[in-house]
């Protein structure tokens, strides 16, 4: 996977651990990205309805109050094309996940999944050629 193929992209990265929320922001800038931090459901959907370009949501699924798969469902009535890519380590959650227009992400991951992932979502063509 070429490391600039999501260089310039914005993503808004939502958990409610800090320890994964800092995880998945060094990973998402790893790749270029720009990252935009949320601490929960509530807080991501205030960047989103501040207006903020974002161009990706990159969300745990299991939060207090809402959810990742109800914060998918959330983005996908009020920005419709949006990609979201929601990380989960239960594995039934998958339905759910794809029923709310979301891709689902299992845990425990390899960064170049989550890159690989992530510029699917984004209609990224991210294969070099022989990989």
């Amino acid at each position: 996977m070429d490391s600039t193929v999501l260089r310039g992209f914005v993503v808004l990265a939502v958990d409610d651990d800090p320890d994964n929320l800092a995880v998945s922001i060094a990973a998402l800038e790893s790749f270029g990205c720009s990252v935009l931090a949320a601490k929960g459901v509530d807080d991501a959907l205030a960047i989103l309805d501040s207006g903020a370009h974002v161009d990706a949501v990159f969300s745990d699924v299991v939060m207090p109050k809402a959810n990742g798969v109800v914060l998918a469902r959330i983005v996908r009535e009020r920005r419709p094309g949006l990609p979201v890519v929601l990380a989960t380590g239960y594995p039934e959650a998958v339905d759910g996940v794809t029923e709310s227009g979301a891709i689902s992400l299992i845990k425990p991951y390899s960064m170049a999944r989550l890159e690989a992932v992530l510029a699917e979502a984004l209609h990224i063509d991210a294969e070099r050629p022989g990989d």
